[in-house]
């Protein structure tokens, strides 16, 4: 099994949080375990996940990593290879 990109990764915890009422307490308490869970695989050490929940008040913007001079580092690039970000453990994730 090809380990998911980001944006499938996003997709399947929306979805989760659709259809299972008690899967946002888990996301917030134990975030690692919770992608792990909907994805069917550990998450790499590298990988940390931070929850930030919003309200009508208090909006979140997510914004890619800043980049000095456009150049990514060599840890990067391993995360990004292939153009998407590797979710998965198996050292032969497919973009």
């Amino acid at each position: 099994m090809a380990a998911p990109n980001r944006a499938q990764v996003d997709a399947l915890i929306r979805q989760r949080l659709e259809s299972d009422s008690g899967f946002r307490g888990k996301l917030v308490a134990d975030p690692r375990a919770a992608v792990s869970e909907v994805i069917g695989m550990p998450l790499p050490e590298a990988i940390q996940v931070s929850v930030h929940e919003e309200s009508l008040t208090d909006v979140h913007l997510v914004i890619p990593a800043g980049r000095s001079g456009g150049q990514l580092a060599d840890a990067d690039l391993e995360l990004v290879a292939g153009g998407e970000m590797c979710w998965g453990n198996c050292g032969n994730c497919a973009p």
